[in-house]
């Protein structure tokens, strides 16, 4: 037997398990989602926080797996109807939502859902959270929070907040305020968070309660006048605008978490995959300081740590809400 023919089989077996190697942790492929894109729905309109969010994402997620991430604007019914889109969808890990804590409060305010959200998705990981914040027209007379519920009080019902849409985190903001402050507000829902701070900037109504990262922009252009952030301290998005705990009200403490989902039943493996990019891009500077801008600190989590938050955050919201809108 030629004593080279060993060396050589041996040779081309380390050669091959060189080969396999790097394999195992090249970013999924085109044929492992079983498409060149994926789909990112957001389920409002663009310019809101969820956007945001979406929009920062992609381009990173993109990079990593060698396909396109495309966010795709579904709006309607305070986003369920483009979470439908996604709870109907294959689940191969090409429709994708990107969605905030109307996940588990608009069951608690609707009457009717297309689908269950406990059971409907994959919680792939937990994206940010952030604060929200009441502004107002530049031209509405308060001035401050406590000028505000002044004229609330003496214009019961005639000051119109607006909100992404019915068990939106806006309009959440909006009913806290109402009943930590004992004012009556006319809430107008809108199809997304962008359309409703446009109207108040415009002045077909007064207030919002919208979030940090969706009203910031108007506030630093001066087309929005912000009267206090919903947190007991001051947000490093908006230095100069004091919290609400600071204008006497500490218990109007209202903040939004984003997370993202897939249809139900996707593969471990490929949920493993994206939730480890995912972190992998959160933890990245230039999206913590793009983040923070905007209002919202980056929470990445693992699906299962995700899954326990969602079901406490229903849990929690099924107290508050249950039974308030039917």
């Amino acid at each position: 037997m030629n004593p080279a023919r060993p060396r050589r089989r041996q040779a081309i077996a380390a050669l091959a398990a060189l080969a396999v190697a790097p394999a195992l942790c090249l970013p999924l492929h085109a044929s492992e989602f079983g498409s060149s894109t994926v789909r990112l729905v957001v389920p409002f309109s663009p310019a809101g926080a969820t956007d945001f969010v979406a929009r920062t994402i992609a381009p990173l997620l993109a990079e990593k797996f060698g396909v396109q991430f495309v966010v795709v604007n579904t709006p309607g019914a305070a986003g369920t109807v483009g979470a439908a889109s996604v709870a109907n969808a294959a689940p191969d890990g090409n429709t994708l939502l990107v969605y905030h804590i109307a996940m588990v409060t608009t069951r608690h305010v609707q009457k009717s859902m297309p689908y269950d959200p406990m059971t409907a998705f994959t919680p792939i990981g937990m994206l940010a959270e952030g604060s929200n914040v009441i502004s107002v027209n530049p031209n509405f007379p308060a001035k401050t929070l406590a000028e505000l519920v002044d004229y609330a009080k003496r214009h019961p019902g005639k000051v119109n907040f607006g909100s992404s849409g019915i068990g939106g985190s806006d309009h959440l903001g909006g009913e806290l305020l109402q009943t930590v402050t004992q004012i009556k507000l006319t809430h107008v829902p809108y199809r997304g968070g962008g359309p409703a701070t446009a109207a108040v900037v415009a002045g077909e109504i007064e207030l919002n309660a919208g979030t940090v990262a969706q009203v910031a922009p108007m506030i630093r252009a001066g087309r929005l006048r912000a009267l206090a952030v919903m947190q007991k301290e001051r947000s490093s998005a908006l230095p100069d605008v004091p919290s609400t705990a600071e204008a006497g009200y500490p218990a109007l403490d209202h903040k939004t978490w984003f997370g993202l989902w897939g249809p139900a039943k996707m593969r471990p493996e490929v949920v493993a995959r994206i939730n480890s990019a995912l972190r992998e891009v959160l933890s990245r500077d230039n999206v913590r300081l793009a983040f923070a801008n905007a209002g919202l600190y980056p929470k990445a989590s693992t699906p299962q740590e995700f899954d326990a938050y969602v079901k406490e955050q229903n849990v929690r919201w099924d107290k508050v809400l249950a039974g308030k809108f039917q």
